[in-house]
C-alpha cells in the first residue's frame, strides 16, 4: 500500500517522506484522538528517495507543529496518516528507525512544556570553549527566552537560556535572539572528558537535531588552596563543593586581595626608604650647619 515513513521527530518539527505505489497520497496529518494537530503537504524534494525509488516527484514531507495544544487531548492515542486526494485511503505511518515507539515519540513532544520548540546543536565553537546552538518555541513570550538542557550521565541537567544573538537566523525564518553558547568553564569540573547532549526537556528524553552528543575536554581546574594563607579565612575548605561561579568569583577577590597587599608592601618599603634618606640627609647636613655658626662667631669675635 505504501513505502516510507517518519524520519525526525521533534516538538516543532516532524519530517519524512511517503510513496503510494498504487494510490498517489497527497498530505501528512498529526492527529492525537480526534484532533487534527497539524497538517502538510507531500511536497517537499527528497533526491534521495526519489533516487532509491528511481522515479521523478517529490515525496518528502514537513509537519510544523506550532504547540497550541488543547488539554483535553493530551494523552491520547497520537498518530500521523497519510492520505489521498479524496481521503478515501489512508495508512499510518511510523518512525523509520524506531516504528515500535512511534506513538511514545509523537506523545513526548506533543507535551506542552516543549511542544513547538524548534533548535539544533552545533556542538564546539570553532575556538573549543563553548558549547553553541540555538532553540526558541514559536510563539513563546518574548520576555521569557526558551532554554534548553545540558545533559550528562548521571549529573543533574543545566539549564541553558537561548537569548543571545544568532546572525542570519531571521533570513531562515527563526528569531535573531534565539541562540545559546555556554562557557566550557561554567560546567562542573566532574564533566570534563565526559559525553554532553542537549535535549529540549530536563528529562533528556527530546534531544535536538544535530550533533548527536560532544566530548567536554579537559576543564581549567580552580586551584584549592587559592585562598590567602595569612587572612584566616574560613572557606578555604569549602572550595570544592562550592559551584565552579563561585570558585572563580572566590580567586577573582582573593587574587586582588593579594594584589592590594603586595602594593600595600611595596608603599611601606617606598615609606622606609624616604624615611631614611631623610634623616641621613639631616645627618649629614647638621655638621656643616655647626660649623658655619662656629665660623660666624670666631669672626664676630674677631671684629
Amino acid at each position: 500500500m505504501h513505502r516510507g515513513g517518519i524520519d525526525s521527530i521533534t516538538p516543532g518539527l516532524i519530517s519524512g517522506w511517503v510513496y503510494g505505489p498504487t494510490v498517489p497520497f497527497t498530505d501528512v496529518r498529526l492527529l492525537q484522538g480526534s484532533h487534527l494537530v497539524a497538517q502538510a503537504a507531500i511536497n517537499q524534494p527528497r533526491p534521495d528517495v526519489a533516487e532509491m525509488l528511481g522515479l521523478p516527484g517529490n515525496f518528502g514531507f514537513q509537519l510544523i507543529v506550532n504547540g497550541e495544544m488543547s488539554a483535553a487531548v493530551v494523552n491520547q492515542v497520537t498518530k500521523i496518516l497519510a492520505t489521498s486526494a479524496d481521503g478515501s485511503v489512508r495508512v499510518e505511518l511510523q518512525h523509520l528507525s524506531a516504528r515500535a515507539q512511534t506513538d511514545q515519540r509523537l506523545r513526548q513532544i506533543l507535551d506542552p512544556e516543549v511542544c513547538g520548540a524548534m533548535g539544533h546543536f552545533d556542538g564546539l565553537s570553532p575556538d573549543g570553549k563553548a558549547l553553541q546552538g540555538w532553540g526558541y518555541r514559536q510563539g513563546q513570550n518574548g520576555h521569557e527566552p526558551f532554554q534548553v538542557w545540558l545533559q550528562m550521565e548521571g549529573q543533574p541537567a543545566l539549564a541553558v537560556p537561548c537569548d543571545q544573538y544568532r546572525p542570519g537566523m531571521g533570513s531562515q525564518g527563526h528569531p535573531d535572539g534565539c541562540g545559546f553558547s555556554w562557557r566550557l568553564e561554567r560546567l562542573p569540573s566532574s564533566w570534563a572528558g565526559k559525553e554532553v547532549r542537549v535535549s529540549f526537556d530536563a528529562a533528556g528524553q527530546i534531544p535536538l537535531p544535530g550533533a548527536a552528543s560532544c566530548s567536554i575536554p579537559a576543564l581549567v581546574k580552580i586551584p584549592t588552596n587559592f585562598m590567602h594563607q595569612a587572612s584566616g579565612s574560613p572557606y578555604g575548605s569549602q572550595i570544592n563543593a562550592a559551584p565552579i561561579e563561585l570558585q572563580q568569583s572566590w580567586q577573582s577577590v582573593d587574587q586582588f586581595r593579594q594584589f592590594l597587599d603586595s602594593l600595600e608592601t611595596q608603599i611601606k618599603r617606598a615609606e622606609a626608604l624616604q624615611y631614611n634618606n631623610r634623616n641621613l640627609l639631616l645627618n649629614t647636613q647638621r655638621p656643616q650647619r655647626k660649623r658655619n655658626l662656629l665660623l660666624r662667631l670666631l669672626m664676630r669675635g674677631g671684629s
